[in-house]
């Protein structure tokens, strides 16, 4: 059985999915339907910055996946750190950003190869608002977002993991734009989005199913 354990943040828990799947659900659901045997652990916390998350990605990943011999760990930085303050400053900056996510990558490509997951596109709002965690006052940008997700695209091509582009393939068409509409900060999906994000996902991911099974059956054989 291939494990799947996703460690990130609002984007990773599924908050807004009003099947509580998230993507992250929606896509192993995906692959029990077409045979797979496979099961997830969803380790989100929604508006958690990288340096926190960093802390816990080993204690709560270890558990998880010691002794699993055929497993993939997801890592997604979420928008907390890409957030702009007033003075327009990112709420996280980029070298404190990195150190934080090449740490959490080493300590987790140690227990499974890594699924590097890039940020979402925004709905780009004209004022500030407090942050639900902090009280901060936050704006988002898709300016700066597009630069880190060009950053982690050549950071994953650098290490040779899989990238999941979410703000180049969520930008096609209007759809995805359309699930974050109603959200207050123009950041998290609803379900439409936790869907379109899923399917692109599986299909990333479709043929190292396939890989696995096919190894799979020629051990079983």
């Amino acid at each position: 059985m291939k494990t799947l354990c996703f460690i990130g943040t609002t984007i990773t828990c599924g908050a807004r999915d009003r099947d509580a799947l998230g993507w992250a659900g929606r896509l192993t659901r995906q692959f029990l339907r077409e045979g797979h045997s496979v099961h997830h652990y969803n380790l989100g916390i929604p508006g958690e910055t990288l340096p926190v998350l960093a802390k816990r990605a080993e204690r709560e990943a270890k558990p998880r996946l010691e002794g699993v011999e055929d497993a993939l760990v997801f890592v997604e930085p979420g928008h907390a750190d890409l957030a702009l303050l007033k003075d327009s400053r990112r709420r996280t900056d980029a070298t404190t950003f990195e150190a934080h996510l090449t740490v959490t990558m080493d300590v987790l490509d140690g227990m499974a190869p890594v699924v590097l997951v890039g940020p979402t596109p925004v709905i780009e709002r004209g004022t500030l608002l407090p942050c639900p965690v902090t009280g901060e006052m936050i704006r988002y940008s898709n300016t700066p977002i597009n630069a880190v997700s060009r950053r982690l695209a050549a950071l994953a091509d650098e290490r040779g993991i899989l990238y999941l582009d979410l703000f180049e393939e969520m930008s096609k068409g209007t759809a995805y734009t359309a699930s974050i509409e109603d959200d207050p900060y123009g950041v998290d999906p609803a379900s439409g989005g936790h869907k379109l994000i899923a399917e692109y996902a599986h299909a990333r991911l479709a043929s190292v199913m396939v890989a696995d099974d096919v190894a799979d059956n020629s051990i079983d054989g």
